[in-house]
């Protein structure tokens, strides 16, 4: 009988022995996933900083590149605007009766007075109004006023 309670003993403690270390096992096994976990975070993090630092850049290369390009219109409108008085209003000599003379007027504004007398000359006759067309030498009415027909 002796030898059954020793042999049971002895079964006992390697039953003993085996919870012991599966239990140091699985608690070992939850220490490193905890590590993964804790890995894992660190690497999201860094994956942020490199997202957003990546997306700074691109738009302070946006904003730099929208200067850049409003600049250059500017400085291509300031150049055609210089361009167009110096070409769209030649200069004249002084004539009484030249148009031109007078008023020093470019080919976009010549144009677009010449489309406002078509549209007028377009409207109703209950709704024009009653002033002479111009004079065969260009000028208004009274001859000081280069546009009295555009009234």
């Amino acid at each position: 009988m002796y030898i059954l309670v020793g042999i049971l003993l002895i079964i006992v403690i390697i039953f003993g022995v085996s919870s012991g270390m599966q239990s140091y096992a699985t608690a070992q096994q939850a220490q490193a996933t905890i590590e993964v976990a804790q890995v894992a975070q660190i690497s999201s993090y860094s994956n942020l900083v490199t997202i957003l630092t990546i997306v700074m850049l691109v738009v302070i290369a946006v904003a730099l590149l929208a200067v850049v390009l409003y600049i250059l219109y500017k400085r291509s409108t300031l150049n055609g605007q210089e361009s167009v008085r110096v070409a769209g209003r030649p200069m004249v000599e002084d004539r009484p009766h030249d148009l031109l003379s007078k008023s020093q007027i470019s080919v976009n504004e010549l144009t677009q007075l010449m489309m406002l007398d078509m549209l007028r000359s377009m409207r109703t006759p209950a709704l024009k109004d009653p002033t002479p067309g111009p004079s065969p030498n260009g000028e208004g009415e009274n001859g000081n006023e280069p546009f009295g027909w555009l009234r």
